[in-house]
């Protein structure tokens, strides 16, 4: 069985770098609601950091969703 799983990125334009990036636990049903909690979450994010955080760093935030098999049937 295929699920869909959201990943986040926080990058800084400053710096030229990104943190490793963090898949969610969460389990999508579908495509779009991994990328309305995609964007959610990055609004929550920069919402945390500030704008005098965001701006001294030039920070930005990628999110991606993807179809991946679901482990259990990997290891069964």
């Amino acid at each position: 069985m295929k699920i869909i799983t959201l990943t986040i990125i926080i990058c800084s334009a400053m710096y030229g770098n990104c943190q490793p990036p963090y898949t969610k636990a969460t389990e999508f049903k579908n495509w779009s609601e991994c990328m309305y909690a995609g964007t959610n979450d990055t609004l929550t994010l920069y919402n945390v950091m500030g704008d005098d955080y965001i701006n001294t760093n030039k920070i930005f935030i990628k999110f991606a969703c993807a179809e991946v098999q679901k482990k259990e049937e990997l290891e069964g």
